[in-house]
């Protein structure tokens, strides 16, 4: 059986979730983190992005789309933080997908950079959040 570590994700309003897993894949704004037990420390930024959980060796998984954060590991307990964090079960379909679209739009209809980036982060949270409930 591998070796499991700690998970703990909370945003500002609750903790998302808290359990053990043998394996994590983050998304990093430097791309995807992957995490097994006995990882060696590191803080690192977080994008809006799909979190998979590996929770034993059968290949159970939990799914979690999350915002931007940070992340820290240390001593077999992976600690992210991020401002929106949603299990797959609790993802609208239909909410998202219209976020999708409504962010699409704005990218191709704005001039200003900061409404842009705002519009971008917007797609990629809705597309992360489709993609954790395709696979729930």
């Amino acid at each position: 059986m591998a070796r499991s570590f700690k998970v703990v994700i909370v945003t500002p309003d609750r903790t998302a979730f808290e359990g053990e897993a043998v394996s994590a894949t983050i998304p990093g704004v430097a791309g995807y983190l992957g995490v097994w037990a006995n990882h060696a420390p590191l803080v690192a930024a977080v994008a809006p992005g799909l979190v998979t959980l590996r929770t034993d060796d059968t290949g159970n998984e939990q799914r979690l789309a999350v915002g931007v954060g940070f992340v820290e590991i240390s001593d077999n307990v992976v600690n992210l933080m991020t401002e929106s964090c949603e299990l797959a079960g609790e993802i609208d379909v239909a909410r998202a997908q219209k976020a999708l679209e409504r962010a699409r739009q704005r990218l191709t209809s704005m001039d200003l950079e900061l409404d842009r980036e705002r519009a971008r982060l917007a797609q990629s949270r809705a597309q992360a959040r489709l993609k954790a409930a395709k696979k729930s």
